[in-house]
């Protein structure tokens, strides 16, 4: 006879996630799909990236039968020393760096080595739902603070700071998207990140600096990262190539004082993106970065003044629109009452989706507003989707 089998919901660790409960909103697709922040299909440059890996597999291919170096490939970690020194004015020697798959991984790996259950971490109040679920994954306690048009306000973030600590709370470390932040596209001047920096200097707090959207600038000045402006250290940083060549390669990284690095590889025991995938970005980037950053914000431009121009034309003076000078989506805040997380399925019945408020937020607020993606979508489809949004608010009443 057949055993009774075994109960695997019996087995799984504590600090296993809860089995979903939804299909992946990554493997869904819409005709009108302003929800996920994909990179443009048709910038990704597959023969370029072929050519590279072809390259790359000519000079040094053998290499493959071996594991690579723990921290991962150290051509890569040189070239991205040197890319983070000149555009981002940061002192780094590639024994700072460590590769990991991507932006979120280096999220994971950091959170995984600072946070105990109950420990808590300060965010932006609006965030992205990826390092929301990060965070509670490890059972951290998620504290926004207000924003402006600049992102995180200093004089909130040491109010919040001062009533987390009168209340016993052990904050592990302040986490920040300053270039571009994800969704409210707000982008820190220098004056604004000196400050946060000082409160975060003054309450020896941490700073986990987020840059994975900084190379996307097509208008404005860029200011200095945080990291660099630091002579404390104080700041963590991570990055990503998801953004300016694509998700699917997986290749992010990790940077910050020799002894978070070293012990971030205690956690991630060698498990490095994969050199296929780190062997054909090295030769690329190496040759061709400038020039594909260039089409890159060229293309995603036109593509938010499309969306931008839709939004007037559609939505009228009842939504108020953020204006990112780069990044891939824009936030809309809709009137008071209405409720975008009711709205969302009138509009999947359309073949339209975007991102409600609240699944950015710690606290589950922000009903009325919305995230609209548009790096991957042409211009036709945009307008053409924007306009069939808007006929589905307008029947709820919520345009007026």
């Amino acid at each position: 006879m057949p055993g009774s089998g075994v109960d695997f919901n019996g087995l799984f660790g504590v600090n296993t996630p809860p089995r979903p409960d939804t299909v992946n909103p990554l493997t869904q697709r819409f005709k009108y799909d302003f929800a996920i922040a994909f990179a443009d299909p048709g910038t990704f440059p597959s023969a370029d990236l072929h050519k590279a890996l072809g390259r790359a597999l000519e000079e040094e291919g053998g290499d493959l039968a071996y594991y690579p170096h723990p921290q991962g490939h150290p051509a890569m970690r040189e070239l991205l020393a040197s890319t983070l020194d000149q555009g981002r004015g940061m002192k780094l020697s590639p024994d700072q760096i460590t590769l990991t798959a991507g932006s979120m991984q280096a999220l994971v790996l950091l959170t995984e080595l600072f946070v105990d259950p109950g420990d808590t971490l300060i965010t932006e109040e609006f965030l992205y739902m990826g390092t929301i679920r990060v965070m509670r994954r490890f059972k951290a306690n998620i504290v926004g603070v207000g924003t402006d048009s600049q992102g995180m306000r200093p004089d909130l973030l040491e109010e919040r700071i001062e009533e987390l600590r009168a209340g016993g709370a052990r904050i592990k470390f302040i986490y920040t998207v300053p270039t571009f932040e994800n969704p409210l596209g707000t982008d820190m001047g220098l004056q604004r990140r000196l400050d946060i920096l000082s409160v975060a200097q003054r309450s020896g707090i941490p700073i986990l600096e987020d840059d994975c959207y900084v190379d996307l600038r097509y208008e404005g000045e860029a200011s200095p990262s945080i990291y660099s402006l630091d002579d404390s250290g104080s700041v963590m940083y991570c990055g990503s190539s998801s953004k300016i060549i694509g998700p699917g390669m997986r290749l992010g990284w990790v940077a910050g004082p020799r002894e978070v690095i070293e012990r971030v590889g205690t956690i991630q025991l060698g498990a490095t993106p994969s050199q296929f995938s780190v062997l054909a970005a090295l030769h690329y980037l190496r040759e061709s970065r400038e020039e594909h950053i260039s089409e890159l914000t060229r293309v995603y431009k036109s593509r938010r003044d499309t969306m931008l121009a839709a939004l007037g034309e559609h939505f009228g003076p009842g939504a108020v629109t953020s204006r990112p000078d780069g990044g891939m989506f824009l936030w809309v805040k809709l009137p008071e009452g209405t409720d975008t997380p009711a709205l969302l399925g009138k509009a999947k019945a359309k073949d339209i989706r975007y991102g409600p408020g609240p699944i950015f937020s710690p606290s589950g607020e922000g009903a009325n507003y919305l995230r609209l993606a548009y790096a991957h979508l042409d211009e036709d489809v945009i307008g053409e989707g924007i306009a069939e949004l808007a006929k589905v608010f307008e029947a709820e009443g919520v345009l007026g």
